[in-house]
């Protein structure tokens, strides 16, 4: 009997085709296996299976085939999953080896009603609970397969058993953080839970996850996902922002969208919180995700709305990045300031005119405490102030109100910060109850009433605001007292829920945002008849800066990275192509190799840029427009340019 155990033993170790638990049952003193159901909702539940080898051989490459009686499996972790029940796991590269009285472990996820699994025909055992002591669940289960080993292979199972944690993350659930992209879609069959995560098909589209660790070990991701393209669709995955790992994920074409598979890799995780994001290395996007799971040492969902960890590695990694791309305020992170666009504005504003020119600018203030627009105060002599409504169309009020506290702050002259905080209480009081930031105040009526993004205005208001609520340079004086920026605060936080909350979804999608919103109802709205409902390649830009100097939240980031992926989609630029004004007059979209358009107005559902005419009407062939309006009016430019720039700075892309 020894010598024909000795020649099955040698056949299995060069052999991937054989089971252990083949042997298992042929031969029970080979080896044991246990089952037990870690995770039970109804509905269905998570498992694990462990061999132990029972020789005194290594076993190599091993196998496991198995068969469930009222469930489906739909993905697996610590094993290659293949095959639809029966069902057949292979080991990974790091426990694919047994040394004689070892064990490995693999779990899996199924829809259905646990129950005892067969292995190649025969029961594993009865099926346990988690909740059940292990010792308990295991001696059971190994008793069914052979009474002759179950007092050994309890007693190694109860001292060589590790804690194991599964948990399993799905769309929208704690620990699923964003997508760019739709978080939640059902339109394909197969899925498990509410739907699966469909990103949006461009190079760059991510989709994070949070994870908290106990202990800082290894783990197994299993990726469930479909591919129904023809070429992989593989991700880049970071662990909190590659300071903890950066691995390739690939994800093949499954043959439809409908048949799902299952891709693991193993990772380090930090003790702490734990940043995951999947970022699509191809132009096709990711594979659409249906869950995450995540075994190994004792895990839990995450928060989101941070990528810091209590591990002293990650702090001191961290620490070098807080320089120079972004720090730690709350549970939000702060990114650089260095290179967003709004905050380039503002610097540029500080000396926009010579300080001699102060009185002169001054002198324009209107009762109220905003500018008119379009002054040119290197040239005009001194204003008398006056009662219209002030503006922040075309950076006016907004550029006066900095370039004042600048002058302020080099001079301490006192009329100068009187006249800033006239300015500061004109943006205030102008904001609706909703944060939106009227064209002009008092309200004259018209489309002029509408929330404005048109050439930054709100955005860049919104940015001066912060800066001075934060004492920011050139606030950084007297100028404003701590009831003030309180104010200045809540100003922000309002209009910053009015950003996020106007953001354009087309099929579910963030995309961008409009010239010009209702201040109540959020919408798209039209200005001037040439300038129709319609996503803004132009103001976008300044929206997303400004977003970009806020406390990165869970829906700021969000918000932000729909954004980008938008600019940074081949759909929303021409690449090759430049816009000439001087060649308004023909054709102002000219080929210029290295070069990417946007288009100042897109379809708000078709995504197609277009031109209009003071009629009305819509082109999509500059040509066709009237020669007035093509050459008085910018209809493209490298607007995203800038904004990509900044959010690869920082990590968005």
């Amino acid at each position: 009997m020894k010598t024909s155990m000795k020649k099955t033993a040698a056949s299995l170790t060069g052999s991937l085709a054989l089971s252990v638990f083949s042997m298992a049952i042929a031969s029970p003193v080979w080896s044991a296996c246990t089952y037990t159901v870690t995770n039970n909702w109804g509905s269905g539940f998570t498992a694990e299976i462990k061999v132990t080898n029972n020789t005194n051989q290594t076993v190599n490459n091993w196998s496991v085939s198995w068969q469930e009686a009222n469930a489906s499996v739909t993905n697996a972790w610590n094993a290659t999953l293949s095959g639809a029940n029966p069902y057949t796991a292979t080991g990974l590269s790091w426990n694919a080896t047994l040394a004689p009285n070892a064990s490995a472990s693999f779990g899996f996820q199924a829809n259905g009603t646990a129950g005892a699994p067969k292995v190649n025909g025969s029961l594993c055992g009865v099926a346990t609970t988690s909740s059940a002591p292990s010792s308990v669940a295991q001696s059971s289960v190994v008793s069914s397969v052979s009474s002759s080993i179950a007092s050994s292979s309890s007693s190694r199972a109860a001292s060589s058993t590790a804690t194991t944690s599964t948990l399993v993350i799905q769309e929208e659930q704690t620990g699923f953080c964003r997508v760019d992209g739709i978080a939640t879609e059902n339109t394909n069959s197969g899925y498990t839970g509410n739907g699966y995560t469909n990103s949006n098909n461009v190079q760059g589209a991510a989709i994070v996850w949070a994870v908290n660790a106990a202990t800082s070990s290894r783990h197994t991701l299993t990726f469930r996902f479909a591919n129904g393209g023809t070429s992989n669709r593989n991700g880049s995955l970071l662990i909190n922002g590659g300071s903890n790992g950066n691995y390739t994920l690939q994800l093949p074409a499954t043959g439809s969208w409908t048949n799902w598979q299952s891709a693991s890799i193993e990772i380090d995780l930090v003790q702490g919180n734990n940043l995951l994001q999947l970022t699509a290395l191809t132009a096709d996007g990711l594979a659409n995700i249906d869950s995450l799971t995540i075994v190994g040492g004792t895990t839990s969902a995450g928060v989101c709305a941070t990528n810091a960890s209590s591990s002293s590695s990650v702090k001191s990694s961290s620490s070098a990045t807080t320089s120079s791309v972004a720090s730690s305020i709350g549970s939000a992170r702060m990114l650089t300031l260095d290179g967003n666009p709004a905050a380039s504005w503002l610097t540029k504003s500080r000396t926009k005119w010579n300080a001699s020119r102060a009185d002169i600018v001054a002198s324009y203030q209107q009762s109220n405490g905003g500018w008119p627009k379009n002054l040119d105060y290197n040239t005009v002599g001194s204003g008398s102030g006056g009662n219209e409504s002030g503006t922040i169309d075309n950076g006016a009020t907004i550029t006066e109100m900095v370039y004042l506290a600048e002058v302020y702050k080099n001079g301490n002259n006192t009329k100068y910060r009187d006249a800033v905080r006239r300015a500061a209480n004109f943006l205030v009081s102008s904001q609706y109850s909703t944060g939106a930031l009227p064209q002009f105040y008092p309200l004259k009526g018209g489309y002029s009433d509408h929330a404005t993004f048109n050439d930054n205005g709100m955005a860049y208001a919104l940015t001066v605001l912060d800066f001075a609520a934060n004492k920011r340079a050139p606030f950084d004086t007297d100028v404003f007292s701590d009831a003030d920026r309180a104010r200045f605060k809540t100003a922000v936080t309002k209009g910053t829920d009015f950003i996020l909350k106007a953001q354009w979804k087309q099929n579910g999608v963030l995309t961008a945002w409009c010239a010009q919103h209702g201040a109540t109802d959020y919408l798209p709205k039209k200005a001037r008849a040439y300038e129709l409902e319609s996503l803004s390649g132009s103001e976008s830009v300044g929206v997303l800066a400004f977003l970009m100097t806020q406390p990165q939240t869970v829906d700021i980031e969000r918000a932000v990275r729909a954004g980008v992926a938008w600019f940074n989609s081949p759909r929303t630029y021409l690449e090759g192509y430049t816009y000439d004004s001087s060649l308004a007059a023909t054709n102002p979209i000219v080929p210029k190799a290295g070069s990417k358009m946007w288009y100042r107005f897109y379809d708000l559902n078709t995504n197609r840029g277009f031109f209009s005419d003071r009629d009305g009407s819509k082109f999509y062939d500059i040509t066709q427009m009237s020669l007035e309006r093509r050459t008085g009016y910018s209809w493209g430019g490298s607007y995203g340019t800038s904004i990509i720039s900044f959010a690869q700075k920082v990590g968005y892309l």
